[in-house]
């Protein structure tokens, strides 16, 4: 059935995905049964969970995705005075924590295609001061994080991925966070795996699994080691433990409403953000390149007609651009172009085909002033 553009009011979009979990309310029960702090059995169960879904030795459960980051930063060994590389097409929410840390954030710029860190840039950027790289793989969509690797490797930094959008995103068939040294993920509830606020570390080292759990704890409050209550109660680890068995099936829906979606878009100055090669995206939101000489028009176009846009509702721009952050302004233009140039639409399972199907007539229909 064709959507006409007169059933805007019938079709309800929205970028806030609620979803109903059936095992909650058990789940929450059976968690108020024991110990309910950040050390309790239901914590450790769902450390164990996360790591055994993402195919990682270790998981840290945190309070939240900025927590993840501060505890990543923490065990990396980042300290006061040095410096992290970081692209600014991320949120502030990544740069803040390194920030937080004392750390001088050094603004590093993508690639042409991708929001990755461009390895050019990187060689160009680092210094002896440095002590950590972090990419950002925006909205669930894979960047080149095994060269990534490689190149940290070789600089003798360590890798930290802000995952807060890629669950379930993958990389040559492999979970990105397992390419990192440490990788950091949000599961705030507009999350594809959310507990209201909340986060977790996934790393493969022992040692630095140690670190986070020492500094997360207020370093076991030994009195030798320094550290931060980062931890997540018991409740929420339990919320997550009950919605970490619907995540494949979710993101699956996701992949699926994004294919339909695409296959109905008709606009020729619309296609889909590039993929790289060996990249499954987890389609958190569908990225849309435009080639428009006015692409923030299209944007409130599509705003005005109930179809929201990160990009708007966010403000996205590069980092050194927000008044917080001029002092670190170092131009990055590839980053630039590419947040100028894209929207994001939602394609979570709560939404059906009458909405996808009203989405890509809209977009379809669009003509430029």
């Amino acid at each position: 059935m064709t959507v006409t553009l007169s059933h805007a009011a019938d079709i309800a979009i929205s970028d806030k995905y609620r979803p109903q979990y059936p095992d909650d309310l058990p789940a929450l029960q059976q968690a108020l049964q024991g110990a309910l702090s950040g050390t309790s059995d239901t914590v450790v169960e769902y450390e164990r969970a996360l790591a055994g879904w993402f195919d990682a030795r270790e998981a840290i459960a945190v309070s939240s995705g900025g927590a993840a980051l501060s505890v990543a930063l923490f065990a990396a060994g980042v300290r006061p005075g040095d410096d992290v590389l970081l692209t600014p097409s991320c949120p502030l929410c990544t740069v803040f924590p390194v920030i937080a840390a004392g750390a001088n954030p050094v603004f590093v710029d993508t690639r042409e295609h991708s929001f990755g860190a461009d390895p050019d840039s990187v060689r160009d950027r680092v210094s002896g001061r440095a002590a950590a790289l972090i990419d950002i793989p925006m909205w669930g969509y894979p960047t080149e994080v095994d060269s990534l690797r490689e190149l940290a490797d070789s600089l003798e930094l360590k890798l930290i991925l802000d995952l807060a959008h890629s669950h379930g995103s993958t990389l040559r068939g492999r979970h990105l966070s397992s390419y990192g040294h440490l990788s950091c993920f949000s599961t705030h509830e507009r999350k594809p795996l959310a507990t209201g606020e909340g986060g977790f570390v996934l790393t493969d080292d022992a040692e630095l699994a140690e670190r986070c759990r020492s500094y997360s704890r207020f370093g076991n409050l030994n009195g030798s080691d320094f550290g931060l209550n980062y931890k997540l109660a018991a409740l929420p680890a339990a919320l997550g433990r009950s919605r970490l068995a619907a995540l494949t099936e979710q993101i699956d829906r996701r992949r699926a409403n994004a294919r339909h979606l695409l296959q109905r878009l008709r606009h020729p100055q619309v296609r889909e953000k590039r993929i790289i090669d060996g990249g499954n995206p987890n389609y958190y939101f569908l990225n849309l390149e435009l080639d428009f000489a006015d692409n923030r028009a299209f944007i409130d176009y599509l705003d005005a007609r109930g179809i929201p846009s990160d990009i708007k509702r966010y403000g996205c721009q590069a980092l050194y651009r927000f008044p917080a952050l001029t002092q670190y302004r170092r131009a990055c233009p590839n980053a630039e172009a590419l947040l100028a140039a894209m929207t994001t639409l939602p394609v979570h399972p709560a939404l059906n085909e009458a909405a996808l199907d009203y989405m890509a007539e809209v977009i379809n229909g669009y003509q430029a002033p």
